[in-house]
Formats: structure tokens, C-alpha cells, sequence
């Protein structure tokens, strides 16, 4: 498992190769060697290398999964915060519903999104002038830029609403390009949504079930960011019918082990529909446990501990079952390097510290400092469950059909099932649903999302103590952006603000 993740490693170096062939060509040269980049581009393994680039502008890993992940997707919800280190200056703006439309963090995603879409439109770009290979290998090729591309804009989506569509004529030049970069408004929401669907229907047809080697693109993962963006849109109807054509594919099932799931050994599962193939090496790994490691805790000596604490809150810890096996990720209490028995979860009185840990992406053994190994979700099984039963509750209220699913996800965590009969009406079916989704993806990112479609974002922050307004459900469009192209317009609430 872990040679999958060293080839992509290894294609990432030959897109560096082929950039430095090709990406200055103010200069005329010859060619003194047999790779000519113009031949290069024309056969499959130019394309692998322009599809491995796109690959790895779309991954949110590192820092940047810090930042979208956290930062914008977890320290505004009711799960956790952050405290101490270089970093809080930074995530205060975001825990206090603050951001200014000059967020660095922002533009940093906003930039590394389209760049990815950039990458993935020059795959397509030369799909078409392809030759000696058959019309499926060009579908498949297709299938997966169009899906990065897909992707990439609906993480934009999720964080500013909907952004420019950039499409590139064929033969476009320089100029020509960064003209449509600079000139692009935004996109109507239908036609964004439309575009991301259709994207993603073509890349659900074309691609393979296997997802080999890992992270790349698969009938699941575009059948799940379909999922995905059905919920989003609260169209019920299409959440059934992708989440459907899922399961029907027999390939994805709930590990067995929750508490093992996240961690290094567990990452050959099939609950993994969409992620980021992650190694203990700068640049391509998972950073997330030197933020949660509580102070002085005694850590490997190939790990590291950072001044930033990610804390989770004791409201939320309290929301899980005492044999509820999820819980078994949060630590609590804590033996520190001097012996001393360190409480995180309440004071003697019973008082809330808001201090317990997410242990989620369990300490990698072979982390090297920051550097963790452990593959980071997107997409996951147990959230297309969820998203289906959320629907079918919409569509119907309370039923068999989705009361299995939801017991689906919560006996794997030895937590109690639950009846119809414990439901009364649709409306506490859905708080259940949201409940239930905190409870099994915190750490992941989904939170932010999850409590906006259930209209509960905004009511939550303020019942934290956050100035936060209804127009704070999107963040700004980067200032450098706006700054960088006069037809764009800014996200309500925030245009005194420029």
C-alpha cells in the first residue's frame, strides 16, 4: 500500500521534469535530447505526468488541509477551536466569525483550486489530440481531469459560493488566457451546479471502480462529490439515486474498527470513496496530530508537538454514548512527561475546560517530525449512508429504510441503535441526523457544511457568544482576486469591507 503512494510520489517528480521542459518557452531552442516536449504530450505517459500534476495541485494536504479543513470548516462550528502557538493569531478571526476579506488563507485556496482546474483543462486540452490509443483509454483520461476539475470547484463552492467557470479555447494563446483569467465573472449558481454535475456524470461513467493505485480518481469518488453536491443542494431526489448507485456497486463497506480506521494500518479499507494518499515526508503529508497533542504529552521522539492546541469542546465530547467506540479518539486525561495526571475534559467542579483532544488521525509510528503518513478523507461510505438516510427522512420522515441506514453507521461504533418509533415527526429525525453526522465525521472537516444546510450555523455561533450574521455562511472573495479582476463581484455582507 504505502509503494502506491511512493509512485505518486515518483510521477510528481517527472511532472517537474516535463514543467521544466516545457513551461518557459519565451526561448528558442533546440532540442539536444530524444524527449521532445511537443512528442512527449502526445502518448500516455505525457499525459500521466500532466494528470499526476493536476492530481497533486488538487490535494488538500498539509498546511492546507489545516487551513480549509479546520480553520474554515471546523473552528467555526460547534465541535472545536484553537488556542496557543504562532498559529492562533490567525484562527482567532475565524473561531470569532471575524475574517477579513484579506484572509491570506483564503486566497491561498482560492489560488491552489484553480490551479488545479488550470491543470485539469490542459489534460483535456491535449486529450483531444491524442493518438494510438483507444477511445476508452481517452474517455478514462477524460473522466479524470474532468473530475479534479469537478472537485476543485465544488471545494470553492463549499467556501464562496459559486466562482468563475475558466473554460480555454483550444490553440488560446498567453495573452489570451490570462485575458479570460482576468475578465470571468462568476457563474449563476444553476449553471455552476450544472457544470460540476455534468463533469461529474462523464467521469462516473467513464472511470473504473478500483481505485488504483490510491487517491486516484474512481467511479466512487465522482459518484461521492456527486453525493456530495446533491446534499448541498438539497436536491433529494439525486442524493437517493447517486447514493444508490453506490452501494449497488458492491465495493465499499464499513471498516470494521472504527478506532483504526484513521490511523496508518487502517488506510487499506473500503470505506475510503475519496482522498488524498498521504507519506511522512514534507510536502506530502498529513500534519493534523502535532496541532493536537496536548502540552508535554509524551510523544515518540520522531514525533513533534506544536505551541497550537486544537481543542475540542466538552458539550460535544458529551454528546456520545459512554460505549460509543468514537469517543475512544478523544482524549480526555493524560499522564504528562513528569508524572503528572492531566485532566482535559472537565475541572474537579465539574466545570467544562473545552480542552479534550481529537486523537482522529492517530499518531503515525513512523511520522518523521510533522510529517504523518495517514491518508486524509474527502469522501468516506459511512457519509453516503448518512446522506441517504438524511434524504429519505426529508422525502418521507421517519422509516425503516432510514433508520437501518442510520443504524448502519452506529453500530459499528457500538452505540445503541435506534427505532421509528423514538422519532415523532421528520424534524426530530433530522436534528438526530445532524447529531449523529457530528459525532461520526468530527475531524473531518464536514461540520460547517453539515450545520448550514440544517440552518443551524449561524444560530449556533451566536449561541457560542460570535458576532456572526447570516451573510457569514460564505466567506469574501479574496480581496487579490477581486482586485485582480474588476467583473467579479463580492459575496453579500462583505462589500464595505473592500
Amino acid at each position: 500500500m504505502r509503494s502506491h503512494k511512493k509512485n505518486w510520489y515518483n510521477y510528481y517528480l517527472l511532472v517537474i521534469f516535463l514543467f521544466l521542459m516545457t513551461g518557459c518557452n519565451f526561448l528558442e531552442e533546440k532540442v539536444y535530447t530524444e524527449y521532445d516536449p511537443n512528442e512527449f504530450l502526445k502518448d500516455q505517459s505525457g499525459v500521466d505526468a500532466l494528470l499526476t500534476g493536476a492530481y497533486a495541485r488538487s490535494r488538500i494536504i498539509g498546511y492546507a488541509s489545516r487551513n480549509y479543513t479546520y480553520l474554515m470548516n471546523e473552528f467555526t462550528t460547534d465541535i472545536a477551536f484553537e488556542t496557543g502557538g504562532g498559529l492562533e493569531r490567525d484562527a482567532k478571526p475565524y473561531i470569532n466569525f471575524t475574517w477579513a476579506v484579506n484572509d491570506g488563507f483564503l486566497n491561498s485556496f482560492w489560488d491552489q483550486m484553480y490551479q488545479a482546474v488550470a491543470s485539469a483543462n490542459t489534460v483535456l486540452t491535449v486529450a483531444d489530440g491524442l493518438s494510438g490509443i483507444s477511445e476508452g483509454q481517452v474517455n478514462r483520461i477524460k473522466g479524470e481531469a474532468r473530475f479534479i476539475r469537478a472537485a476543485s470547484y465544488y471545494f470553492l463552492y463549499n467556501i464562496f459560493g459559486a466562482t468563475p467557470i475558466i473554460d480555454i479555447p483550444k490553440d488560446a494563446t498567453p495573452d489570451r488566457i490570462e485575458e479570460i483569467g482576468k475578465s470571468t465573472p462568476r457563474a449563476d449558481r444553476e449553471v455552476f451546479v450544472k457544470y460540476m454535475v455534468d463533469d461529474l456524470t462523464f467521469a462516473a461513467e467513464y472511470l473504473p471502480v478500483d481505485e488504483n493505485p490510491i487517491g486516484r480518481a474512481s467511479k466512487g469518488a465522482a459518484l461521492g462529490i456527486l453525493t456530495k453536491l446533491y446534499l448541498h443542494e438539497k436536491d433529494w431526489d439525486n442524493v437517493i439515486a447517486s447514493a444508490q448507485k453506490i452501494i449497488d456497486l458492491q465495493y465499499y463497506s464499513l471498516h470494521a474498527d472504527y478506532t483504526k480506521l484513521f490511523a496508518v494500518e487502517g488506510e487499506g479499507n473500503k470505506e475510503y470513496i475519496y482522498r488524498a494518499p498521504c507519506i511522512a515526508q514534507s510536502g506530502f503529508q498529513n500534519n493534523y496530530m502535532p496541532h493536537a497533542f496536548p502540552p508535554n504529552y509524551p510523544i515518540q521522539s520522531n514525533w513533534v508537538n506544536f505551541g497550537a492546541q486544537f481543542r475540542t469542546y466538552t458539550a460535544f465530547y458529551k454528546t456520545f454514548e459512554t460505549n460509543d467506540l468514537r469517543r475512544k479518539l478523544i482524549i480526555t486525561e493524560y499522564t504528562d512527561q513528569s508524572g503528572k495526571l492531566i485532566k482535559l475534559l472537565e475541572d474537579e467542579n465539574g466545570n467544562p475546560l473545552d480542552n479534550a483532544r481529537s486523537f482522529k488521525y492517530w499518531p503515525d509510528p513512523n511520522a518523521v517530525s510533522e510529517n504523518n503518513g495517514n491518508d486524509i478523507v474527502y469522501v468516506r461510505y459511512a457519509d453516503i449512508l448518512l446522506s441517504m438516510a438524511e434524504a429519505l427522512n426529508e422525502k418521507t420522515g421517519p422509516s425503516i429504510e432510514n433508520i437501518s441506514l442510520i443504524n448502519e453507521v452506529r453500530l459499528r461504533a457500538k452505540a445503541s441503535g435506534v427505532r421509528t418509533t423514538d422519532f415523532s415527526s421528520k424534524e426530530e429525525l433530522r436534528d438526530f441526523i445532524l447529531a449523529e453526522r457530528g459525532r461520526e465525521f468530527f475531524s473531518e472537516g464536514l461540520r460547517r457544511e453539515d450545520l448550514i444546510r440544517h440552518g443551524k450555523f449561524i444560530s449556533g455561533a451566536v449561541a457560542r457568544g460570535k458576532d456572526a450574521k447570516p451573510h457569514h455562511v460564505l466567506f469574501p472573495i479574496p480581496q487579490r482576486q477581486m482586485e485582480a479582476n474588476a467583473n467579479l463581484v463580492q459575496n453579500e455582507g462583505y462589500a464595505s469591507l473592500n
